[in-house]
């Protein structure tokens, strides 16, 4: 049985998961897995560590954007508070970019739900796509 038979019709599953080479230390490596029922699972490793924005880095200024948000919540002073949130709203909105664009780059599309009655390939087509990326 397919991990994808559990998959609702119509419905695509997409996982996010990191991966380091070392167990314990924080991965540069993103495993990407897409489920649709009636294909066959579709993974990509994307390496970030060579990129414009690492993974790990990415991950660091998320936390302290959390941080901040949490230290943010215990103002009392309303305007300080509102300024406080513009810019983590900032650099919130710059870091999706990031993984947007530098991260997940040509990859993103994997995110996309297909629609089912404009595939953009024909199944030749993509084995061959599959078999190129596989190399």
């Amino acid at each position: 049985e397919s991990p994808s038979s559990g998959v609702p019709a119509g419905v695509t599953v997409c996982q996010l998961s990191l991966v380091s080479a070392s167990p314990g230390a924080l991965g540069d490596e993103l495993l990407l897995t897409r489920l649709e029922r009636g294909a066959e699972p579709l993974s990509v490793r994307i390496a970030t560590r060579h990129g414009q924005a690492p993974l790990s880095e990415v991950l660091q200024e998320f936390e302290r954007i959390q941080r901040e948000q949490r230290e943010a919540n215990g103002c009392t002073e309303r305007r300080e508070w509102w300024e406080r949130r513009s810019r983590l709203d900032l650099r919130m909105q710059s870091l999706i970019q990031s993984l947007d664009q530098e991260v997940l780059g040509c990859w993103r599309g994997l995110l996309l739900p297909r629609d089912p009655g404009n595939s953009p390939l024909d199944e030749q087509e993509l084995s061959q796509l599959l078999r190129e990326l596989q190399e």
